[in-house]
């Protein structure tokens, strides 16, 4: 049976997978209709970016449960502060994000050649 820690992190694995997916498909569609790599990224890391921020807005806005005990509501304020601070880093960080649109073509690129014949009668 799987620890919830480990459920924890196979969710967040599946996010980051279909985050991955997406992004590479937002990247081929906007190549597709001409869209140059450079506003790719741009356009894709300002998505990305307002994203997080949202985060921040939910996590900033959150309070403390009901009626807790002022030393618990300090803490609870001081955590919210610390992570909020680290959502914010985070976006600004993933609004500075360049080169996705370039690797993605050429990764797409890679993957549209015809796989190269084996040489016969050798091994490995």
């Amino acid at each position: 049976m799987r620890s919830h820690s480990q459920l924890l992190l196979a969710r967040v694995g599946q996010h980051q997978s279909e985050a991955t997916n997406a992004r590479f498909t937002v990247f081929q569609a906007l190549a597709a209709v001409g869209v140059a790599p450079e506003q790719a990224d741009e356009i894709v890391s300002q998505l990305e970016a307002g994203a997080v921020a949202g985060a921040h807005t939910w996590i900033s806005e959150s309070s403390a449960p009901h009626g807790s005990e002022q030393r618990f509501e300090d803490g609870w304020f001081a955590g919210v502060r610390a992570v909020a601070s680290d959502l914010l880093r985070i976006a600004d960080t993933t609004a500075a994000q360049r080169g996705h649109a370039t690797s993605s073509a050429l990764l797409l690129a890679h993957l549209q050649q015809p796989a190269s014949p084996r040489p016969e009668g050798g091994s490995r």
